[in-house]
């Protein structure tokens, strides 16, 4: 079982950094994030979709944590979404336990 010191510590810091790849992009930020310790894990995992000409731009992020970073790729390779005509899409994992960040800007 993990400290409650830890869980804490990954909270915050999860809460930080949505808000920052929110703000990056130009983002709304919502009134009500609920994220729970119960809920976290080790690695945050962060997919901003495409934008597609002719479609309203996202206005929100898609987010979920995983234990391993096997785990939180394999989360993103379910969510993403990529087309020849679409650009602008972002991904981003997260270490929330050793602070390691991969930013990914441009999906291959």
């Amino acid at each position: 079982m993990l400290s409650i010191a830890l869980e804490q510590e990954r909270l915050l810091i999860a809460e930080r950094l949505l808000s920052e790849i929110e703000r990056r992009h130009g983002l709304p930020h919502p009134n009500q994030r609920q994220l729970h310790p119960v809920i976290m894990d080790r690695f945050l995992a962060v997919y901003l979709p495409e934008t597609r000409d002719g479609e309203p731009a996202p206005q929100s992020i898609e987010y979920a944590f995983a234990g391993t970073l096997t785990g939180a790729l394999g989360l993103l390779r379910e969510v993403v979404r990529e087309s020849a005509e679409g650009n602008g899409s972002a991904i981003y994992v997260h270490d929330l336990d050793t602070g390691v960040t991969a930013d990914t800007r441009e999906l291959n």
